[in-house]
C-alpha cells in the first residue's frame, strides 16, 4: 500500500508498472490496483491496508500527516516509523526513475488496457 501510494503521486512509469504487477500477484483485483494508482480508496482494502494507503498518500502529497484523522495516527503509531522510512525510500526510487526517464517495460497500449 505504501509503495503504490507513493507511486500514485510520483507517476514514475517503471514504478507504477512494477508495483501494480506485484499487487496483482498478491491477489489485489485490477479495479483495486487501478484505484490505488489513481490515489483513490477501494472497498477491497482491509482496515490496516487502508490506513497505510491513506497515511502514505497524505505524507507523499502533503509532506506531513498532521491533517489526517487522529484515529489513523493512533492506529498506525506502532508502524509509523516503518511507514515513513518505506515511503522515503520510494520517494528516492521514484525520483531517480523520473530523473533518468526509466520507462515501463510495457507499451503505452498495454498500460491503457491494464489501467497502469
Amino acid at each position: 500500500m505504501v509503495i503504490l501510494s507513493v507511486s500514485s503521486v510520483w507517476k514514475a512509469p517503471y514504478e507504477l508498472y512494477a508495483h501494480a504487477t506485484a499487487a496483482r500477484d498478491a491477489g489485489f483485483s485490477d479495479r483495486c490496483v487501478a484505484a490505488l494508482l489513481a490515489g483513490a480508496r477501494h472497498r477491497e482494502l482491509a482496515a490496516d491496508e487502508e490506513i497505510a494507503e491513506r497515511l502514505s498518500l497524505v505524507l507523499t502529497a502533503g509532506h506531513a500527516i498532521g491533517s489526517t484523522p487522529t484515529r489513523w495516527r493512533s492506529s498506525a503509531r506502532k508502524g509509523l516509523v516503518d511507514l515513513v522510512l518505506l515511503a522515503g525510500c520510494y520517494h528516492l526510487v521514484c525520483g531517480m526513475l523520473n530523473v533518468f526517464d526509466i520507462p515501463s517495460p510495457k507499451t503505452d497500449a498495454d498500460h491503457l488496457s491494464q489501467g497502469v
